[in-house]
């Protein structure tokens, strides 16, 4: 379902890396600026409202991604990561609701 928007981050980050932007730490561990993970957040934000999502889940994971974004690894590390995330900021949102 968000495959698409969660594969155009992924290709982002490749492409970043390949143009040269990023410093590595080691082999497998490129470093990038920390703008570079504010709007990768930023993207994902507004990736989901455009999707249909609700706004406390989107703002969710916006925020999230601004603490996390650095240590989602790469491939399916990545995925299962972010895909985690959603479903945290969704079970989040619902049982805010309801507490009310």
């Amino acid at each position: 379902m968000y495959r698409k928007l969660l594969m155009a981050g992924a290709l982002l980050a490749c492409l970043s890396a390949l143009a040269g932007d990023g410093v590595a730490d080691g082999p497998d561990s490129p470093q990038f600026h920390d703008d570079y993970y504010e709007g990768f957040a930023q993207g994902v934000y507004y990736g989901l409202l455009l999707r249909g999502e609700d706004y406390a889940v989107a703002w969710c994971m916006k925020s999230d991604l601004g603490y996390e974004a650095k240590s989602l690894g790469a491939g399916g590390d990545f995925q299962k990561k972010i895909e985690g995330l959603l479903a945290r900021c969704r079970e989040n949102s619902s049982g805010a609701g309801e507490a009310q």
